[in-house]
């Protein structure tokens, strides 16, 4: 009987873990909808509309933190500081991540260093962070 229950438990996790969420990327730019070119141009599009958006969306969010009339300034200043230097690290992380092990990924294709899977990278990179964000300052 507990065998069968572990079996169920694994069979369980994989179907769960196989019915993942759909890539932020994906959503945006559907690689079984568009082919060549015009994919590819989506997903540079995607990837410069998401790095503007992340960066309107720290401005505006440091412009939150200003507002704050129950801070001090001191406080206000640490809490800017600490939160671009956050997001300095988070680029950095992003840009290696996406530069140098995403590449990789595109192995299940046969193309090891295909361009679009350092574009999908960026774009969900980028959209996770501003979920994040938007959720811990916006919300």
């Amino acid at each position: 009987m507990r065998a069968r229950l572990s079996v169920l438990f694994v069979l369980i996790g994989t179907a769960l873990a196989v019915a993942q969420t759909v890539r932020p990327s994906r959503e945006i730019c559907d690689s079984t909808k568009l082919t060549g070119r015009p994919y590819f141009i989506c997903l540079e599009k995607a990837m410069f509309d998401s790095n503007r958006e992340l960066e309107a969306l720290v401005e505006r969010i440091l412009g939150f933190i200003d507002m704050r009339a129950d801070l001090a300034p001191a406080q206000k200043g640490r809490w800017k500081n600490s939160l671009e230097e956050a997001q300095i690290l988070f680029v950095r992380f992003r840009n290696q991540e996406c530069q140098a092990v995403a590449p990789f990924e595109g192995t299940k294709t046969g193309r090891i260093g295909s361009f679009d899977e350092r574009l999908t990278c960026l774009i969900d990179k980028n959209v996770t962070r501003m979920r994040e964000l938007e959720v811990r300052y916006t919300r």
